[in-house]
């Protein structure tokens, strides 16, 4: 149960579990699910068969008695009871002026054989005897159709229903059922109240005439018909002596042939699956035998036609002089509550977006597999971790419909990767388990893993975006090892944020040091949260420079970290845990606030930076924010900084992740008057399509085919087409790391205009920085 805030209680069905954090830290997850249609399903059922087996009840105890008040007390203790209620009565008219008598009372303050207020008087019981249909109240406090009886507010009832009882000559008298708490009564129970009333009303018609058989026979049909369940009798040879009429609608059956036939050769001489079943072993048959009433809750009767279906069934011995005459079969059609059941049970273990298993089948799929592995049983087996990469930022950019129709699709696509026999689930959010059947060897877990890295390489389209999705996997291989689920889970999950640490779509099978780097992960993400508050971050400034004449045009900001215990760090040791934890986007703000000050500062100070722009790196994480650009602006506004001067770096890998998405976010921010830049150009794959699409000012091209160019023809040539494909599309290119004057003739002679690397300067802190712009505009 959770205690909700206004103090009502929800049940929930609770899934405990462990995830590890980038840097090693463990969290606790409990994902709850809330049970009330479930259980309110379940309870309405259970419900509807109890009282279905009260009215079966009272009408085989109108068959097998002639006491009558005996019929009417045990009716109205049930209905108080079935019901919960504090009060119920069956009222009685008297002939010949119709005076009315309590008959039996429980939880009244009058006793049985008392006079009820006179019809006059306009009380509950005569408003119910002229009404046509069952009287529901819901506040006795408010009603206005009839004046409520005094004792009934003076006992504080609020809501009940009346039903009247008709005898031969007319309403023969009311019964209720009333109660303390506002209540709005259900649809069964008042339909098994009237159902009750129906048996009632059949009994005192002929009540007068009990004694003639022929009345007794009319009256036990009469009642065989208000009964909503098949019911048969048996004689001591197994020989069916009645039905009713229900029965030949469940069975198919004439009731003319009915009579005399052998029940268990005509609808219960099979199991389910074609099994004969003997008659020694029918409950129906023992009873006569053993003289024990017994209620079989599940069993297969089979129909004319030869189809089968469920029933719910109660036998009860027939005694005459103590000696067993026979029985009475009272049964029920229980297809809906098998298929209400089924559904029940698919949405206990199934993942409702996707139709994949869920985290409680996959747990108990798991537990299952290691006690069998344990026991020597069971087949080796490997684990698999998987999240999918940055999969947060489509539903934050396009909305949760889309992300869901885009989490459907990838579903079923990792579901067709697998071999039969394997298991798939979604644990929750863009995660998902997989248990790859096999020798529970390394090769088996990562054959399964680049399958599915494989399947993900192709694109999802959903209306007009087109997604590249990539995940990241965790194996964990040797189970055997392991004592508990969580264990598993917790380590696969740690394989899976060491494969994530090395970029996107990367497998990693779990060993023990992966413990110890996460601990050292912890200790960076630890000691990251605080760095920014404690001034440990700063910013270092690498100059852009012109190649024909190696004039400073730019500067392009990276950030460095000075730990208090390990000194100096680079960006390539703690950006990968910023990423993972979710610091990046605080951190992108700092930079990006950091560098706008700066350039607002040279700006005022020097009159020779007017044409420079300072230049920011973008991460994924940051470029799917929805609010992107807004974020940008305001720090514009903030920093007074002309948006020219600004120049923003998204790698091409990235821009490639979801091209229609960086598409749309690269224009809002161009719309701002920002400079776009493709980083890393020529290792992202992008098609030309995309490159004429997206709203950029200049291609950089990566280091590594400068690196050395001078003296390798084929990174020659691949910078003269990347210089060649900004010459046709517009657009400036940048040279990173250029270290060597050989370099720097061959990139001129190629027409690109501009560059950066250590044969200008190195990054530099801001003060060293600013000696490079020069005394008057370039």
């Amino acid at each position: 149960m959770v205690l909700r805030e206004d103090g009502g209680r929800v049940p929930v069905r609770v899934s405990p579990g462990r995830l590890a954090g980038p840097d090693g830290s463990r969290y606790g997850v409990i994902c709850a699910s809330d049970m009330r249609s479930q259980g309110a399903t379940q309870e309405s059922l259970k419900r509807r068969a109890f009282q279905q087996g009260i009215v079966s009840e009272i009408g085989l105890f109108a068959l097998s008695s002639g006491d009558m008040p005996g019929l009417f007390r045990k009716t109205v203790r049930l209905m108080a009871s079935v019901l919960d209620v504090e009060m119920a009565e069956f009222i009685r008219f008297e002939p010949p002026d119709g005076a009315m008598r309590l008959e039996v009372g429980v939880g009244r303050p009058d006793a049985d054989g008392s006079l009820y207020p006179p019809p006059e008087a306009g009380g509950m019981a005569a408003y119910v005897k002229s009404a046509k249909t069952p009287v529901v109240i819901t506040d006795y406090l408010r009603e206005e159709r009839f004046v409520p009886d005094p004792f009934f507010l003076a006992a504080g009832m609020r809501s009940g229903i009346g039903m009247v009882i008709h005898g031969r000559e007319g309403p023969y008298g009311v019964m209720g059922v009333h109660t303390r708490d506002p209540r709005s009564f259900s649809e069964d129970d008042i339909h098994f109240l009237q159902s009750l009333a129906n048996v009632l009303s059949e009994a005192v018609t002929r009540s007068g005439a009990e004694a003639a058989l022929a009345a007794s026979n009319h009256l036990g049909g009469l009642i065989l018909e208000a009964v909503g369940e098949g019911i048969f009798g048996i004689d001591l040879s197994g020989r069916i002596t009645f039905v009713n009429p229900v029965t030949t609608q469940l069975t198919g059956y004439a009731a003319d042939a009915l009579t005399g036939a052998d029940p268990h050769a005509l609808w219960h001489h099979s199991k389910p699956d074609g099994k004969p079943l003997p008659r020694g072993k029918s409950p129906i048959l023992k009873v006569l035998q053993d003289g024990r009433r017994r209620h079989i809750r599940e069993d297969w009767f089979w129909r004319a036609d030869g189809r089968i279906f469920p029933v719910d069934y109660v036998v009860t011995p027939l005694l005459a002089d103590g000696r067993i005459s026979g029985a009475v079969v009272a049964f029920r059609d229980i297809t809906d509550r098998k298929k209400a059941e089924k559904a029940l049970t698919y949405q206990a273990y199934h993942d409702e977006l996707t139709g994949l298993y869920n985290r409680a089948f996959f747990i108990e799929r798991l537990e299952r597999a290691m006690r069998g592995l344990k026991s020597g049983s069971g087949v080796r087996f490997s684990v698999m971790f998987l999240d999918l990469d940055d999969f947060k930022f489509v539903n934050d950019s396009l909305g949760h419909t889309v992300g869901d129709r885009l989490l459907r699709g990838i579903a079923m696509r990792l579901w067709n990767t697998l071999d039969p026999g394997d298991v798939i689930a979604r644990l929750g959010g863009d995660e998902f388990a997989v248990l790859v059947q096999g020798q529970g060897e390394t090769g088996r877990g990562l054959d399964t893993a680049g399958r599915i890295h494989e399947e993900l390489k192709k694109p999802s389209r959903i209306d007009e975006f087109e997604f590249f999705v990539s995940a990241s996997i965790g194996i964990v291989v040797d189970v055997s090892a392991y004592e508990s689920v969580d264990e598993v889970l917790r380590d696969a999950d740690t394989a899976m944020f060491q494969a994530k640490s090395r970029g996107k779509g990367k497998s990693e099978v779990f060993d023990r040091g992966m413990h110890d780097r996460a601990s050292e992960r912890l200790h960076l993400e630890t000691g990251l949260r605080r760095a920014v508050e404690h001034e440990e971050l700063y910013l270092a400034f690498q100059p852009v420079f012109r190649l024909s004449d190696r004039t400073t045009v730019g500067f392009e900001a990276l950030a460095r970290w000075r730990h208090p215990v390990r000194g100096l760090l680079s960006p390539a040791v703690f950006i990968p845990v910023a990423e993972a934890s979710g610091l990046i986007l605080a951190l992108g703000d700092w930079v990006l606030r950091e560098c706008c000050t700066r350039m607002r500062q040279w700006l005022d100070s020097h009159p020779g930076a007017v044409n420079m722009s300072i230049a920011a790196n973008i991460s994924a994480k940051q470029l799917m924010q929805g609010d992107l650009a807004a974020r940008v602006a305001r720090i514009l506004d903030e920093t007074r900084l002309d948006p020219r001067h600004l120049k923003l770096e998204v790698t091409e890998s990235v821009l490639m992740e979801n091209a229609e998405l960086a598409v749309d976010i690269l224009g809002r921010l161009r719309d701002l008057g920002v400079r776009l830049a493709v980083d890393d150009f020529g290792t992202g794959y992008s098609s030309l399509s995309y490159l004429r699409r997206f709203p950029v000012d200049e291609l950089k091209i990566d280091r590594s085919f400068v690196s050395n160019m001078d003296v390798n023809p084929e990174k020659f040539e691949i910078v003269r087409a990347i210089v060649q494909l900004a010459r046709a599309l517009n657009l400036d290119v940048c040279a990173e790391g250029v270290e060597t004057e050989a370099e720097l003739a061959g990139l001129v002679s190629l027409g690109c205009g501009l560059g950066q690397g250590y044969l200008h300067a190195r990054p530099l802190p801001a003060d060293e920085a600013r000696t490079f712009i020069p005394d008057s505009p370039a």
